[in-house]
């Protein structure tokens, strides 16, 4: 009983010294506020004006009379003259044995591609990380809305999978691989036979870029018509509605040159020149920066007309027309810290006249060894949630540099303090 007892005792005392000492600490470390650390990192900002823009193309409507279009070439590839780039049916039925003819395709080419690749031992580890990017590849494009590049990365991830189910090292594999083949080649075979009776094709009446998408603009503006376009007449453009060409099947650019009329508010208040190239940076539609060369400037009252050429990225903007894009004139390079980062500190100093005046000096603390320092910045450019900064002394070996860890809580902090 005696024994119980002060086993019961030793307990109590074991845990009351676990309290008292847990206690302690709390209470000595309360005195020490949390710190809370961000990493700066190297950051460029356009510097321009945004502008409504039109994008102005030479193309063709292509119009045949059906109820059905199934388009076959994709959209923004290239079309040579008299090239069938869509078939035209009467009845759904069609679309389903052409969606059959399409999936049937790239599994044999994939196969095909297996077999190509499957006679040599293969490395079903350096498979899977491949795989693996090529998922991670089309996380982010779909997290960033970046749709250009969606139909190619999930191809991409599709052949991959395949050549990871199809991999072997042994030539029965193989035989058995073959005939796969030529059992959908056979179905194939089946399948195109049927469908050419009941399909009418549409050819490309001129080599070109092919778009599936009419939006009415097409017999509106053309690249002729921008020589003698006003500003009255392009604000009357970019607020018009228009919808799609019925009976369309789709359209071919002809000319790999493509032009973008632009309206802003203001007059040339960023120096454009004509015949200067400047970069156009569109948003939402399309994730991407154009240079396009300025072809006319035109300026009445409190807004400013620019349109500009390019004979790049054809291809990838053949679904854009009407569009809000940032014609920018400058960029800015420096480092991007949060806007709690920023520190502002008040000195007194004498001029030569003698007058002490007031002057605002602006820095970070970041964290250096196991110390705050004080790193003196120059503001550059204020976002909604950040500032664009650069060392003021960029000569300095303790200057802010990229990767540095910015100190965002504000209590206490001075030059020098230990923080870790």
């Amino acid at each position: 009983m005696k024994e119980s007892t002060l086993a019961t005792k030793i307990m109590i005392l074991v845990l009351c010294i676990g309290v008292a000492a847990f206690m302690a600490v709390k209470l000595i470390t309360g005195f020490h506020d949390e710190l809370i650390t961000t990493t700066a990192y190297a950051y460029s900002v356009n510097i321009g004006t945004p502008a409504s823009a039109l994008i102005v193309r030479e193309e063709t409507v292509l119009s045949d009379s059906g109820s059905y279009v199934d388009m076959v070439i994709g959209e923004g590839e290239k079309a040579s003259k008299g090239e069938t780039v869509a078939l035209i049916y009467d009845h759904p039925s069609a679309l389903d044995t052409r969606q059959e003819i399409r999936t049937l395709t790239a599994e044999i080419e994939q196969l095909k591609y297996a077999l190509s690749t499957g006679t040599q031992a293969v490395d079903t580890t350096k498979l899977d990380s491949m795989v693996i990017a090529s998922i991670v590849n089309l996380r982010a494009l779909s997290a960033g809305g970046d749709l250009t590049d969606l139909e190619d990365s999930t191809l991409n991830l599709r052949t991959m999978v395949f050549r990871r189910d199809y991999s072997f090292g042994d030539t029965e594999a193989a035989g058995e691989l073959e005939k796969l083949i030529r059992d959908k080649e056979s179905q194939l075979a089946t399948l195109n036979k049927s469908l050419n009776q009941v399909a009418k094709a549409v050819r490309a009446p001129a080599a070109g870029v092919f778009s599936g998408t009419v939006d009415g603009f097409e017999s509106l503006i053309s690249p002729d018509d921008l020589s003698s376009l006003s500003i009255e007449g392009l604000d009357a453009l970019l607020s018009r509605n228009t919808s799609p060409v019925a009976g369309a099947s789709g359209k071919v650019i002809t000319d790999s040159t493509w032009y973008l009329a632009a309206l802003f508010e203001g007059e040339n208040a960023y120096d454009l020149r004509v015949g200067g190239t400047y970069t156009i940076s569109f948003s939402h539609d399309y994730y991407g920066d154009v240079e396009m060369k300025l072809e006319r400037m035109e300026t009445a009252g409190d807004r400013t007309m620019v349109i500009f050429s390019s004979r790049t990225h054809l291809s990838r903007t053949t679904l854009l027309r009407v569009q809000t894009v940032d014609i920018v004139t400058s960029r800015l390079e420096g480092i991007r810290v949060p806007r709690k980062a920023l520190r502002v500190e008040t000195e007194e100093i004498t001029t030569e006249d003698g007058r002490t005046v007031s002057r605002n000096r602006y820095g970070v603390f970041t964290v250096v060894g196991s110390q705050a320092e004080w790193q003196e910045v120059e503001v550059l450019h204020t976002g909604d949630t950040f500032y664009l900064v650069r060392p003021v002394n960029e000569a300095s070996a303790t200057r802010l540099r990229a990767g540095d860890l910015v100190i965002l809580s504000t209590a206490n902090i001075f030059d020098g303090k230990v923080v870790r």
